[in-house]
């Protein structure tokens, strides 16, 4: 197979083990193992640690897909009990939103100068959490039509980015839902949405042998933190997930900025 060239002229051989002595890849599996551990905790916030990272060392659209796979692999066996868990009158209008505008934001992924976008989702993200973090929360339930509109930023946001889950984690965990609730409904919604994101990835012939053969690498990495997540997860109370899926959204909102590395 002939070698590609990915992000920023550099050239990756993944055959044999050459992959493995790729110091690009090294970077990438600490990566992993880090979006796992958020992903496994709060049900979120893999998207927000592993594309910027993958992003640099390769190309937007190499970690946006890399991450569909491995996650959504990873985590299959979540989704039966997420979705006896969850509340699905606050799961579907989101999904449907999502499901809309997910492929606007593919489209951009391909053809599109990702920066301006990256620096709108950072601030955005960043205001939002400002103002959760004043201890604000919404007391009323959403209507149906304010549901399927945050449904609809959020699947913007993932086909650009594979950054669904601070709009949706940020809607919920202003709302009054325990933190079991919302961790379920975030399992539940990122299963539906899978499918649309999945179709969209394949309409646009993204999913490239070299990038299945990497995914391939990282899946029993991304495995273990996230069942560690998950049992720390089981520990935590209610005050300590809503702080750090607030400090996880901040936090990687800053370090997703352009600012701190090159297109």
């Amino acid at each position: 197979m002939p070698r590609e060239s990915w992000g920023r002229g550099r050239v990756v051989d993944l055959s044999g083990l050459t992959a493995l002595a790729d110091e690009r890849l090294l970077l990438l599996a600490a990566a992993t193992v880090l979006a796992a551990l958020a992903r496994g905790f709060t049900g979120f916030g893999a998207g927000m640690i592993f594309i910027p990272v993958a992003s640099a060392l390769y190309e937007p659209k190499v970690a946006v897909v890399l991450l569909f796979v491995i996650d959504g692999l990873v985590t299959a066996p979540i989704l039966v009990p997420a979705f006896r868990r969850c509340t699905w009158r606050e799961v579907l209008p989101l999904a449907v939103g999502a499901s809309l505008t997910l492929p606007l934001g593919v489209m951009l992924l391909v053809v599109a100068d990702p920066i301006a976008l990256r620096w709108f989702l950072s601030i955005t993200i960043l205001a939002i959490v400002v103002v959760m973090a004043t201890g604000w929360r919404y007391t009323r339930r959403a209507s149906v039509p304010v549901a399927a509109g945050i449904g609809g930023i959020a699947g913007f946001a993932g086909g650009l980015a594979n950054l669904y889950g601070p709009p949706i984690i940020l809607f919920w965990l202003a709302g009054q839902s325990a933190a079991a609730t919302v961790r379920s409904n975030l399992f539940a919604f990122f299963g539906l949405i899978s499918l649309m994101a999945g179709a969209s990835y394949w309409w646009k012939d993204l999913f490239t042998a070299d990038v299945l053969m990497l995914a391939a690498i990282l899946v029993p990495i991304y495995a273990a933190p996230v069942i560690a997540g998950a049992t720390l997860f089981r520990s935590a109370s209610e005050d300590q997930f809503r702080t750090v899926a607030l400090v996880l959204c901040g936090v990687i909102a800053v370090a997703s900025m352009p600012l701190w590395h090159g297109p």
